[in-house]
């Protein structure tokens, strides 16, 4: 009876330990140093405006509330009052973010949710994973959350890690070596291009040898030398053809478009390649905000639900680059998913004055070929298009010739 009893229980209870690191109780040090990773991004033109591409791509095109109309409205409501506020918590969110792999919002911060300094705060878990609580250390002082007062979004969440893997940890290197290549440009610039020689007396007196070397320590980049004797110059060689240092930096950017999903088109910079290799691009470009907004709609769903205890969701629109977006909105008019005001005004444009520009299509079309005396189709078309004339600047009219 007490084996049958054990093997029921054992069903039931949770028994999977995690990889909960030394100090349990006293939070989680960091397996990575997160300031360094900080610095590597701030240090990066690259990298920093990959990471600025995917924020942007991320937040640009707004959001919604999905839920019921009192739900919705009540959390509307509240983004309203807070609007600029909440728009900076959201950029700030996406950038930790993707930064660290990971982001701390503090629930009931005023006036809204507050985005922790990620490296300061460390998460107190049990044997089993479970967050009992965070604690924040910084300059000396110590603050205790709960798990309720803090949503923790983790980007790339790894088995039973408290912290998951940054894809910034990957480039560690390649941002170090890139570092490095940069700061050799830089001293051959500061140095005018002038490589450093060696000179080669053969012969002459101690004297004549102390001449010269005063001569090249007073030299600056570009000096001429005027030297007499049995002397040879050796260039020391050019580094930039040896170690092909542009090469490298290159090979390192391709690397941090690799690894952060952003294409080089997106950074402004513009390769010959085919336009279904751009689009491929483009997609998966696409497919990257999609996954990130879907985690970042999450914390924030979760913030909104502790600090205003509603049932509605918070989702970001997803990004399209503007061909995309007027191609979709163009299939939906045809197809009658939407009226062609709705479609305009989603594309930012001014709604048309005109009844039909708020009926779909479809019907339209059903009305003319079973009632052609109502209307004609061709009238319609023309008055709409003469309308949308109307909304257009006077300079952007082209004129008819007489």
């Amino acid at each position: 009876m007490k084996l049958l009893e054990r093997f029921f229980k054992s069903k039931k209870e949770e028994k999977g330990l995690a990889e909960v690191i030394y100090g349990w109780r006293w939070g989680e040090p960091k397996p990575l140093d997160q300031k360094q990773l900080l610095e590597l991004v701030e240090g990066t033109p690259d990298l920093r405006a990959a990471i600025e591409a995917l924020v942007n791509a991320s937040i640009v095109n707004g959001w919604i509330i999905v839920g019921e109309d009192e739900e919705k409205e009540k959390v509307e409501r509240w983004i309203a009052e807070r609007e600029d506020e909440f728009i900076m918590f959201l950029r700030n969110l996406v950038m930790s973010s993707l930064i660290f792999g990971e982001a701390y919002v503090e629930v009931f911060a005023d006036p809204v949710f507050k985005v922790l300094d990620t490296y300061t705060v460390e998460a107190v878990r049990d044997e089993y994973g479970k967050v009992d609580g965070y604690i924040q250390r910084i300059n000396g002082r110590e603050v205790v959350f709960s798990s309720e007062e803090i949503v923790h979004l983790v980007m790339h969440p790894l088995g039973t890690r408290a912290y998951g893997s940054p894809i910034i940890s990957s480039l560690r290197r390649v941002l170090e070596g890139q570092m490095y290549a940069e700061l050799l440009i830089r001293d051959a610039f500061m140095r005018k291009g002038v490589l450093s020689k060696v000179f080669i007396m053969k012969s002459g007196t101690d004297a004549d040898f102390e001449r010269i070397v005063k001569a090249a320590e007073q030299s600056r980049p570009g000096s001429s030398f005027i030297l007499k004797g049995d002397i040879s110059i050796q260039d020391l060689g050019h580094p930039f053809k040896e170690l092909q240092v542009l090469d490298i930096l290159n090979e390192y950017r391709q690397k941090i478009v690799t690894v952060t999903g952003v294409p080089e088109i997106i950074l402004g910079i513009t390769k010959a390649a085919t336009l279904e290799t751009s689009r491929n691009q483009i997609n998966a470009f696409t497919m990257k905000v999609k996954s990130i907004q879907q985690i970042v709609s999450a914390a924030v769903t979760s913030a909104l639900r502790r600090r205003i205890k509603t049932r509605a969701r918070f989702r970001l629109l997803e990004w399209t680059n503007p061909e995309q977006e007027t191609r979709i909105h163009v299939m939906r008019v045809q197809s009658g998913i939407e009226t062609i005001n709705e479609a305009r005004k989603a594309l930012g444009l001014n709604e048309i004055d005109h009844p039909l520009a708020n009926t779909p299509i479809p019907f339209i079309q059903l009305v003319s070929r079973n009632n052609p005396s109502i209307f004609s189709i061709e009238e319609v078309v023309e008055r709409l298009l003469e309308e949308s004339r109307q909304m257009i600047p006077e300079k952007s009219l082209s004129k008819e010739i007489d």
